[in-house]
């Protein structure tokens, strides 16, 4: 789950794929994921655990996809945050508020909206705002991946059980909400103070 956006980028960059169909991959690689979760540390889920788990699952799925349409590449028209084409030319915010926001642009745009600093400048504005519902809908995956990790860990176990809930033990440890602390500290203002991640915190 918390990976699929790294592996959405890799497929993404050949090129090949209409929007539709990336997000459907995006979706079948979320499911994968889940999956694997779930098999791996099958030995220590209850139904005690496992209901809540599916009910964070499912608010998850209902979060996944643009609120404006923008749909698996982060988008619109005048670009894209994955190389798709025809936005296979990279570029970077310059003159919006947040700075080197990576995105990609066609060969058209270049030779027109490019040239223009202020038809630049709005449609900068756009990736940042894109951007910004990227980092937050990632952010809402590695909480929910978090919490599943949390309530894997604290399901009541057998001797039998106990490596496997070490290994979840130290994984949850060693976990990041990286997603969650670039999101506050690039657009600190949509971050309300009782969603912000506690950077001192220990599991």
């Amino acid at each position: 789950l918390v990976r699929v956006s790294s592996v959405f980028t890799m497929v993404a960059s050949f090129g090949v794929f209409t929007p539709l169909l990336l997000i459907l991959i995006r979706f079948i690689v979320s499911i994968i994921g889940i999956i694997l979760l779930l098999v791996r540390v099958s030995s220590v889920l209850t139904m005690r655990v496992f209901i809540p788990l599916l009910l964070i699952l499912i608010l998850s799925f209902m979060n996944m996809g643009g609120e404006d349409g923008a749909g698996a590449t982060g988008g619109s028209r005048y670009f894209s945050l994955t190389p798709v084409q025809p936005h296979t030319n990279p570029l970077a915010t310059k003159l919006a508020t947040v700075k080197d926001i990576p995105y990609y642009v066609s060969d058209q745009f270049l030779r027109t909206v490019a040239r223009d600093r202020y038809q630049l400048s709005q449609v900068e504005r756009m990736v940042e705002r894109s951007y910004e519902r990227e980092l937050s809908d990632e952010c809402k995956n590695q909480k929910v991946y978090k919490r599943m990790l949390e309530l894997m860990a604290k399901s009541k176990i057998t001797e039998a059980q106990r490596e496997t809930r070490e290994t979840l033990m130290m994984e949850l440890r060693g976990f990041e909400l990286t997603r969650c602390l670039e999101l506050e500290d690039l657009f600190p203002r949509s971050v309300p103070a009782k969603d912000r991640v506690d950077r001192h915190s220990e599991f």
